[in-house]
């Protein structure tokens, strides 16, 4: 499905309910049930990625100097472009069935008229967050919000701003959209109705960025914050039918931590 259906295009941006939509259609088309792999393969490819590059990767690093640098670029990059890497891997079969990934995902190029859903999107999300965050600092005296900060900066160089805005804002939108927005929550959909598969793979989004963290506090205080993002990319997904709006939200979200984090720690 390519277009709006004129039932869709009769209603408000935030009343459509294109992505219900295009899965019912599908289910219609082929009724055969997509393989557990096209969820399961990401989450399990994923977890290996994050035990490689926290575990296994520390433990191989060399000691410092320029080969140290070169080293974390290596294992950052490449952890993202094996998540895309393994996300087209169990894909692609789905994809190939349901005649593209635009058809079968959602994922295409970025268009025109997503400026709406993107602004008006990240703006709400914005909110959100900070409400999050602004309970959490309130109730902690600040605490939750220091120990939720996911972005190691220590003392910024050039270069390792450059390599995290082009993981944060670049990479990991893209990885991260497709497989929790895309592969994940079509397949529940298949499954179960929009807010139950919403809530279950932006539960999952979230349990994979506490091990970002290192304290209780600060775990439970970024899940909350990006399961916020997570639901509410869901939604964005469910009114427009496709991933770009929600990428452009993920990547200004992202570019907008970045920036404050480097700022926070030159001051």
């Amino acid at each position: 499905m390519t277009a709006l259906s004129e039932a869709q295009q009769e209603k408000l941006l935030v009343e459509r309910t294109v992505l219900d939509e295009q899965v019912r259609t599908a289910c219609e088309r082929d009724p055969e049930p997509w393989s557990p792999l096209t969820w399961l393969g990401p989450l399990l490819a994923l977890l290996a990625i994050v035990v490689l590059g926290n575990v296994l990767a520390p433990l191989l690093a060399p000691d410092h100097g320029t080969a140290r640098a070169v080293y974390g670029i290596a294992i950052t990059v490449g952890g993202e472009l094996l998540l895309i890497a393994a996300l087209y891997a169990f894909g692609r079969g789905v994809a190939a069935r349901e005649g593209g990934w635009r058809t079968a995902f959602g994922l295409d190029g970025v268009r025109r008229r997503d400026w709406l859903p993107w602004i008006t999107g990240f703006a709400i999300l914005y909110a959100c967050r900070t409400a999050v965050t602004l309970v959490a600092a309130a109730l902690t005296d600040g605490r939750a919000v220091r120990e939720a900060s996911n972005l190691p900066l220590g003392h910024p160089t050039v270069l390792s701003v450059v390599v995290l805005g082009l993981t944060a804002v670049v990479l990991a939108p893209i990885a991260e959209e497709l497989m929790f927005r895309g592969l994940l929550l079509r397949s529940f959909m298949r499954k179960m109705g929009f807010w139950p598969a919403a809530l279950l793979s932006s539960l999952l989004f979230a349990l994979f960025h506490v091990y970002e963290v290192s304290t209780l506090l600060g775990a439970v205080t970024l899940a909350l914050s990006v399961g916020v993002l997570g639901l509410g990319n869901c939604y964005v997904v469910r009114v427009t039918g496709r991933l770009a709006p929600a990428i452009l939200i993920h990547a200004t979200y992202n570019a907008l931590a970045l920036t404050l984090a480097v700022f926070a720690a030159l001051s």
